[in-house]
């Protein structure tokens, strides 16, 4: 059954579902030195560890990104963009996957 839109922050999950799965393609292919690079520009942060990195790598992938009520984390599948109910789980590239890997 499909869902209907409850609010304003739900019709925003286009834009930001968008926006980050952009952004999650430019970093396809990247190694761990230009991931590195990319989280630190955005984040103005170096990661230590793979779990800086984790959140790291998070914080770059929604910087400047009105998020509009969304929250994302990270799940064993990608990235869940969530909202009350409302979930929708983003595939992340295997270079993001092993950057972030513990």
């Amino acid at each position: 059954m499909t869902m209907r839109p409850h609010d304003m922050t739900d019709l925003y999950l286009s834009p930001v579902a968008l926006e980050i799965d952009q952004r999650l393609e430019a970093l396809a292919g990247k190694t761990i030195e230009e991931l590195d690079v990319q989280v630190a520009l955005a984040t103005n942060a170096v990661p230590a560890d793979a779990g800086s990195r984790a959140s790291l790598m998070l914080e770059s992938l929604t910087h400047l990104l009105p998020l509009h009520g969304w929250k994302v984390a990270w799940d064993r599948r990608g990235l869940r963009l969530s909202h009350l109910e409302h979930e929708l789980v983003l595939g992340v590239p295997d270079s993001v996957r092993q950057y972030v890997a513990p």
